[in-house]
């Protein structure tokens, strides 16, 4: 009985392993981020990103506090110094696009990234285009490379999301 038992066991292995792996369907180009590199530095956005905030207060709040894990649509992967710098947006209700930042240094001490600051970057107020609010937001990746996006929302408060396209890159 445990002959016929352990051969059993191994067929059913032997056609898990056989068996063809199925597929894996691509990601469509709308779900994956946008990534663009420059001296040592990587930038890294979503295509569709989630507005964590509909005030100055709420973002203001937030990206004052060291654990804030607010939707980071942008982020900026730097060399040197080791930093990582997110991103954070805020619609108002007059469609002003508030750009909040995010900094974590590395610490060579401690082995980890540590909050430094959070503060306000800049506002944009909105370009009306067609029933949608249109915004060009320009962010810094090194010394020489900006890149800028054409930042897209349905004019409608609260904005929940943003469309982002890139203009430039390196």
């Amino acid at each position: 009985m445990k002959c016929l038992v352990f051969w059993a066991a191994m067929a059913l292995v032997l056609a898990a392993v056989s068996a063809e792996p199925q597929p894996r369907t691509p990601a469509s180009p709308e779900r994956l981020p946008i990534r663009v590199q420059s001296d040592g530095n990587e930038l890294i956005a979503l295509r569709k990103a989630t507005i964590a905030y509909t005030s100055l207060e709420q973002l203001v709040a937030d990206i004052g506090r060291a654990g804030a894990t607010g939707a980071t649509p942008i982020r900026v992967l730097r060399g040197s110094p080791r930093q990582t710098i997110d991103y954070v947006f805020a619609v108002t209700n007059v469609g002003t696009l508030v750009v909040g930042e995010r900094v974590h240094t590395f610490d060579e001490g401690r082995q980890r990234y540590l909050f430094t600051r959070g503060e306000m970057a800049r506002s944009y107020p909105p370009l009306e285009e067609r029933g949608g609010w249109l915004w060009l937001l320009t962010v810094a990746l090194s010394r020489e490379v900006s890149v800028t996006f054409e930042v897209r929302a349905v004019a409608r408060w609260p904005v929940e999301v943003v469309t982002m396209t890139p203009l430039s890159a390196p």
